[in-house]
């Protein structure tokens, strides 16, 4: 099962391809949450573009044997890239 969420530009191409991922578990039913993510995104601009959650049939079986006590999830994400905002020239 995959959701993904997508702003404004994709990171889809292969010039704006800084994906970053991660394996995230959390245990006993949700009650030990994972530790939260540092996108490490540029400080100028900080935004995430697209995360992804991605869950496989490894994953479910894990939870399906475990019933539910260990639950584990690819989240992948790609930060904006940080873009000058545009200025004037100086006139004399």
């Amino acid at each position: 099962m995959t959701t993904r969420i997508v702003s404004t530009a994709d990171c889809d191409t292969p010039v704006n391809d800084p994906t970053t991922q991660r394996v995230v578990t959390s245990y006993f039913w949700g009650l030990k949450q994972p530790v939260n993510l540092t996108p490490g995104c540029d400080p100028r601009s900080n935004h995430l573009n697209s995360v992804t959650v991605k869950s496989n049939l490894g994953y479910f079986l894990l939870s399906a044997v475990t019933l539910g006590m260990v639950n584990k999830q690819r989240v992948e994400w790609c930060c904006t890239p940080f873009t000058p905002r545009p200025d004037t020239l100086a006139t004399r």
